[in-house]
């Protein structure tokens, strides 16, 4: 149905990626692209719904076949031009970051859904009874009147997953779908990807990590270095020690050196939460204000790291902004070691509080890796050599030292997410406030974010983390306390500590 023979495929004259790629994907089959950080799955995914580059100065050698039709390509500027309308009706792409895949044209979900069927001229009735099949099968039902730019991450990832079904397209390349949902919404998106196999649409998944379930049968193309290290089922894949490729498999805990671990609360508190009521205005004319945050206590320690779970759209980030003053409680207090923080600006709050969003693209704006990074330090108050001094060691402790020149949209996601990181380090803030730090993340990289994390622990600081990684929680977090109806209770998650 689809397949790729990739030569090379070069990014601005870049290091060659995808060298002797070979994929062919069958009506039906469930095929899993594994890959750490720059090993050239997001490539694929990208030139397997067509977008070879050539308009950004990428150079694509090999040849992509769509139903029996091949289109070859040398790197010349005579290269054909793939018909992105035309491709994309045949398949669907599910890329990185939910929120940069909106219409940004659509009122609702329900008109998010709908956007590329009614493009391509699906009548309403039908229409209509496509939305809703699609909502109910992902949960969304609920959302479907909502305006999509006020989801939580969760939600939102689901949405775009939603639009791209709702094509029914031959062939589905999701990159990363999993990321940042919860166990049942997970399931239910596995389930509807089952649904569409059924039907005869070709489903390649790319993932950080080899997934811990997935359909009988399922196959493995894993990627290393831009080079295939692995072909094979996925119950081989197990065995074949792609850990030491940075291809961990999900769901293992992080590998910690005890000797990292964290001591433990200090005693002194470092945040405070007592009666914080808060409400998002209504998406709907008349509604009132909907709750999300419900007479929410919380205490949190010098020493200590709080994992705060619970589902999609439990109020988790919510609760992690009043930390820093991008949402301000309707009622309660929130305090940052004894001192409440009423009306200080967010800005100001940075030097106590830093935060990592869920999708840190969001924090993200400096021309360079190191401007990004020293820009937290100068902002609170310290001299600029003094700024890109710590800058640099921040960089050095997330392993991205030698590029501290580079633009940060010029470095893969997982980079992108450890600049965001090494912004915090370099800040030098006691409380650290982090929204699902580890999706997206490959083995390496969640081995470094837990001894980042604990290493602050150990510090004197606090950190509170916003997760669905149960392993990562259980090894990192002495406590862990769940979102439920907009209050906050205590979980019975055994630690690692």
């Amino acid at each position: 149905m689809i397949s790729i023979e990739s030569t090379s495929f070069a990014y601005d004259d870049g290091a060659p990626l995808l060298v002797g790629v070979t994929l062919a994907v069958q009506p039906g089959e469930y095929v899993v692209v594994a890959g750490a950080s720059a090993s050239g799955k997001t490539t694929l995914a990208r030139l397997l719904a067509g977008q070879t580059g050539a308009d950004a100065g990428a150079v694509f050698r090999g040849a992509v076949t769509l139903d029996g039709e091949t289109i070859r390509f040398d790197g010349s500027p005579a290269d054909p031009r793939i018909d992105p309308t035309a491709w994309s009706a045949r398949v669907g792409y599910v890329a990185q970051g939910a929120w940069g895949q909106l219409s940004m044209m659509s009122a609702s979900v329900g008109e998010e859904i709908a956007f590329g069927p009614a493009n391509l001229g699906v009548p309403t009735d039908q229409l209509r009874r496509l939305v809703a099949d699609v909502a109910a099968a992902l949960t969304l039902t609920p959302l479907l009147d909502h305006d999509p730019r006020r989801l939580s991450g969760g939600q939102l990832q689901r949405t775009v997953i939603a639009a791209a079904m709702a094509q029914r397209p031959a062939v589905l390349v999701l990159d990363e779908p999993f990321q940042g949902l919860d166990d049942d919404s997970a399931q239910d998106v596995a389930h509807a990807l089952e649904v569409l196999r059924g039907a005869g649409t070709a489903v390649v998944v790319c993932e950080p990590m080899l997934p811990r379930a997935a359909p009988e049968g399922a196959r493995v193309l894993a990627l290393a270095d831009g080079r295939p290290v692995f072909d094979g089922l996925l119950t081989d894949a197990r065995g074949a020690g792609l850990r030491s490729y940075g291809i961990g498999t999900a769901g293992d805990p992080p590998r910690l050196d005890p000797a990292s671990d964290p001591t433990g609360p200090h005693g002194r508190e470092l945040v405070t939460l007592r009666g914080v009521d808060f409400s998002y205005p209504s998406d709907r004319p008349g509604e009132d204000r909907s709750a999300c945050l419900a007479g929410v206590d919380l205490t949190v320690h010098a020493g200590e790291i709080v994992a705060l779970r619970g589902a999609n759209g439990s109020g988790k980030s919510t609760l992690l902004q009043h930390l820093n003053g991008l949402c301000r409680a309707d009622a309660g207090s929130v305090s940052l070691a004894g001192v409440p923080i009423l009306r200080q600006p967010t800005g100001a709050l940075a030097a106590s509080v830093g935060f990592l969003f869920q999708d840190t693209d969001q924090q993200l704006f400096e021309r360079t890796v190191l401007r990004e990074v020293s820009y937290g330090p100068v902002a609170a108050g310290h001299r600029r050599d003094d700024a890109v001094r710590r800058a640099s060691e921040a960089l050095e402790r997330v392993g991205l030292g030698a590029l501290e020149e580079v633009h940060p949209y010029e470095l893969g996601f997982v980079q992108r997410r450890l600049v965001a990181l090494a912004s915090i380090i370099a800040t030098g803030p006691a409380v650290w406030a982090l929204d699902e730090p580890t999706a997206g993340l490959d083995d390496p990289a969640r081995t470094l974010l837990a001894a980042l994390v604990t290493a602050h622990a150990r510090g004197g600081g606090a950190v509170v983390l916003a997760t669905h990684d149960e392993a990562f929680a259980r090894a990192v977090a002495h406590r862990s306390v769940r979102l439920e109806g907009g209050r906050v209770r205590p979980e019975d998650l055994p630690t690692g500590q």
